[in-house]
């Protein structure tokens, strides 16, 4: 009965490889990008659920894409993530003009000029422009021309090194074009990046141009720059950067060749969880932009308690209602702990979550580098605000928090998965499957299942 039963799991194997033209050896399942399960027993009772497995599958799956040519595929993964790692020190370098108040120090935006001041007659002009504006006369009345010209680099280099970045881009990317190294399913995104990074510029000065008016902003009636156009500013730039970094991940890492059942088990458990955490981070990530907008980080300079209290004074004085929540230094400040708090919490649940499944080798890194990535940057936004947020503590916090949202696109790109419908299904046949084994001794060899590819 046992060479019987074996005999027919070899013949169903076999029909099933005829049938979904796919379904070969294990590996060329690799080469199209498939995965297979391992040690999968079909006996009697299980060919039924096995076969609706199979055939989910081949209804399902998603034909593998590729982004490049095979000979270009390494240096465009390079240069994307190269490109994005340049964009990280954009969003530093904003950072930096932002904490040492330089971002109004150019009052104009000329986009094709990129010529500084080059004599002391060019840099008393500049000055005097930025005389004519509040920054100046209601903050910063005793500035001298020396005080002035160290602000002026910093915005000018933060201007300079977008333009850069069009460059760097744009260069490489007529290159590969004319090469032949892009494909057409990537030549749509590499446009809407370029288009993007040119609005950027744009919503830059527009941020920049709301500082230069004489209209007090939020609960202290302070003239600056708009939170709201700060926190766009900043927000489209996280945008732009996690597409081009996600993109650059896609060309250079592809799909594992196999996962074994419970790989596959743990890579979807922890999908359902990665994403709302993802979403917190990134809300957590917005909500430090209003705080930085509004510099709520120079008040309330203690930890866990503001001003000795837990909810502070004044939470929703505000009205309407909803300016205090980006207006607000109070609320602003306590919803940003409130967020961070929650993050820090999370990321460890997660963790501790992943520790109780079994994943792919880069999953299990993933969540390993989000709980040090977030657990680092919690602790340093603890530090920058016992310490009134210097310029140094307020950079690195910045770029602590690109780091958690970059660890966190590494991690949700390797729990990536083509058709999770697929797998799904595939997963519930599975089930069903292992409840009629446990009914009926398994007996046969190995059969390798398909199973949805993942992008």
């Amino acid at each position: 009965m046992r060479s019987k039963g074996a005999n027919m799991a070899r013949g169903f194997q076999t029909l099933s490889c005829k049938s979904a033209k796919f379904l070969r050896t294990s590996r060329d399942a690799s080469r199209l990008g498939l995965l297979s399960f391992r040690n999968l027993h079909i006996t009697s009772k299980g060919r039924q659920a096995a076969s609706a497995a199979a055939a989910a599958a081949e209804a399902t799956v998603v034909e593998w894409t590729p982004l490049t040519t095979e000979a270009g595929r390494r240096a465009i993964g390079v240069w994307l993530l190269g490109s994005g790692g340049v964009i990280f020190s954009m969003v530093i370098l904003g950072g930096v003009t932002r904490l040492t108040k330089s971002g109004l120090s150019m009052t104009e935006w000329k986009p094709t000029e990129i010529k500084p001041p080059m004599n002391e007659a060019e840099w008393e002009i500049e000055f005097e422009k930025y005389k004519a504006f509040p920054e100046f006369y209601k903050l910063n009345p005793d500035m001298t021309l020396d005080k002035f010209k160290p602000i002026f680099w910093f915005e000018y280099s933060h201007r300079l090194l977008g333009r850069a970045i069009g460059v760097l881009f744009a260069v490489p990317a007529a290159y590969f074009a004319y090469r032949g190294y892009i494909n057409r399913a990537l030549a749509p995104r590499l446009a809407a990046l370029f288009v993007a990074g040119g609005a950027q510029g744009a919503i830059g000065w527009w941020m920049v141009k709301s500082g230069l008016e004489d209209v007090p902003t939020g609960d202290d009636g302070i003239t600056r720059v708009s939170p709201y156009r700060l926190a766009t500013h900043l927000t489209s730039a996280f945008a732009l950067y996690t597409t081009i970094v996600w993109t650059g991940l896609s060309v250079l890492k592809r799909v594992p060749t196999e996962l074994a059942e419970k790989e596959l088990q743990g890579v979807m458990r922890m999908r359902a969880f990665s994403k709302p955490l993802a979403a917190l981070i990134g809300v957590t990530a917005v909500s430090g932009a209003f705080v930085a907008g509004m510099k709520a980080g120079h008040h309330y300079n203690s930890f866990p308690l503001m001003d000795g209290q837990v909810v502070p004074e004044g939470y929703l004085e505000m009205t309407p209602v909803y300016r205090n929540f980006f207006e607000n230094i109070a609320t602003v400040q306590f919803d940003h702990r409130v967020l961070a708090s929650s993050t820090f919490v999370s990321s460890w649940a997660f963790w501790m979550l992943s520790r109780g499944v079994v994943l792919p080798p880069q999953a299990r890194l993933g969540c390993n580098l989000l709980v040090a990535a977030t657990s680092g940057q919690f602790a340093l936004g603890i530090i920058t605000l016992l310490n009134a947020v210097p310029v140094h503590l307020g950079a690195a916090h910045q770029a602590g928090a690109l780091t958690v949202f970059t660890v966190t696109l590494y991690l949700m790109h390797a729990l990536r998965l083509r058709s999770p419908a697929a797998a799904k299904r595939i997963m519930a046949q599975l089930s069903q499957g292992a409840k009629t084994r446990r009914s009926a001794p398994a007996s046969g060899t190995p059969l390798s299942t398909p199973q949805p590819s993942l992008t």
